[in-house]
């Protein structure tokens, strides 16, 4: 089979995935393509009698439907949410520097989560890769949905685990700096034998780059360390298996979908309502009437006869209800997802969420895990233990208040090492303490940075 060959998963998904794609874009997005407004059955009769001449009669139609950003504007609140929660991280000393470095293009930690959990709410999957550069040091790149098309998993040691993962990427075409203009290829990373390989592949299959261990960098390829796996991690909206999630976000969209449809028919309606077509009868021959309007008079002769065809609009209030409809339908599914409130503890409301839908909370935690998985990887990649890796978020949206008595007490027990001055910053910015055991505390207050000095 070639390169270009899809899981059966993606096929079944990637219809969702564009439309998410047109939401979140906009109405220009939605405008373009034929299939969000199929044609009137008496607009495509008017194309096959008289061709290009009547497209006006579609161009019109569509022009006046209106499409309502209600994904665009939803997704935007929920990350608004989300931009107030603050990671707790913890890396090995050799690591520190994917605090600000972490992605392909430059960005940190913080902004790699925000990016997996926006991909998460709007597509319900972010692919994650962990790959090295040229120096040998580990940085994360994620893809779009669409251009994960295909993966497997086999039985690896006892364990089902990927052994193929391929993405599709688009390299620029060089010669003219000013173009846009790229070429698609495929980047594999699939298991031969114990250890992963990599390469890239042109549209006809044939290799751009060479089939080499992951974590070869230089010219000689040599090998910084081999993975006994394919580093890749398929984030979820519920969990973070290679199958592919609900789209958190797929309910409002067909609403916002189907109410653009009603209101092509709306506001054609209102337009023929207001706009009566006149008609006469009974002229005599010769006589041309091309001018219509309250300034022009019509000389209809002694047999002539004319009047208006008025549009009734019988089904203008049911559509104008129908579109009513959708948007409570688009509301109802946001409000789903922003299921936000409660006292249960993180694990129980995920897993009662999980059981119903995705939700802001389970897509939050979910992410997390991800970059912390992630992390750990990077970790082994680089020699050091797994264990020594955190990346925790605590999806509370609603910001606690700072009590001022006992923000003070925990200055007097920070001054007298009793509690890490972290523990005591991170209440009197947040409102609220680190979840640890006194265990991990101790260690905070014996070093600031959270990093035993023994770590290699």
């Amino acid at each position: 089979m070639p390169v270009q060959s899809t899981n059966p998963d993606y096929d079944d998904h990637i219809g969702e995935w564009e439309m998410m794609d047109d939401a979140l874009e906009g109405e220009c997005a939605i405008k373009r393509k034929e299939r969000n407004l199929p044609k009137p059955s008496g607009m495509v009769e008017a194309e096959k009698k008289d061709g290009a001449g009547s497209k006006y009669l579609y161009e019109n139609y569509t022009a006046r439907a209106q499409y309502e950003h209600w994904v665009r504007d939803s997704l935007r609140s929920m990350m608004g949410l989300v931009s107030r929660l603050i990671p707790e991280i913890e890396l090995p000393s050799g690591m520190q520097g994917l605090l600000d470095n972490a992605t392909a293009d430059g960005f940190g930690l913080k902004q790699l989560f925000f990016r997996m959990v926006r991909q998460a709410i709007s597509h319900g999957r972010v692919p994650l890769v962990v790959n090295i550069d040229e120096n040998g040091e580990p940085y994360f790149s994620t893809y779009a949905a669409r251009n994960a098309i295909n993966w497997d998993t086999a039985d690896q040691g006892g364990r089902q685990d990927l052994v193929l993962s391929v993405f599709r990427e688009f390299r620029k075409k060089g010669g003219d700096r000013y173009s846009h203009d790229c070429d698609t290829v495929f980047r594999e990373f699939f298991m031969n034998g114990d250890v992963c390989y990599t390469s890239v592949r042109d549209e006809g299959g044939e290799l751009i780059d060479e089939e080499k261990p992951l974590g070869s960098t230089g010219a000689d390829n040599r090998l910084v360390r081999g993975l006994s796996y394919i580093p890749v991690i398929y984030c979820g909206s519920t969990d973070n298996s290679p199958d592919v999630d609900e789209v958190p976000l797929l309910s409002m969209a067909r609403a916002a979908l189907k109410s653009y449809q009603i209101s092509a028919d709306y506001f054609t309606s209102l337009h023929q309502t207001s706009h009566p077509q006149p008609w006469v009868s009974g002229l005599d021959e010769g006589v041309e009437l091309s001018v219509t309007g309250p300034s022009a008079a019509w000389d209809l002769g002694p047999t002539g006869k004319c009047d208006y065809l008025e549009f009734q609009g019988a089904g203008i209030e049911a559509n104008r209800q129908a579109m009513g409809d959708q948007k409570n339908a688009a509301l109802e599914a946001g409000a789903k997802v922003m299921d936000v409130g409660g006292t249960e503890s993180g694990e129980a409301r995920k897993t009662r969420q999980n059981d119903q839908h995705a939700t802001l909370h389970s897509i939050v935690v979910t992410a997390a895990e991800a970059v912390e998985q992630g992390l750990r990887y990077a970790a082994e990649w680089k020699g050091y233990d797994p264990k020594q890796v955190k990346f925790k978020v605590t999806p509370e949206f609603v910001v606690a208040g700072v009590d001022p008595q006992l923000a003070a007490q925990l200055l007097q027990a920070a001054l007298a090492g009793k509690i890490s001055q972290e523990s005591y910053w991170s209440y009197i910015s947040t409102g609220k303490l680190p979840e640890r055991d006194w265990n991990e505390e101790s260690l905070h207050i014996e070093n600031p940075g959270g990093i035993e000095n023994g770590d290699q």
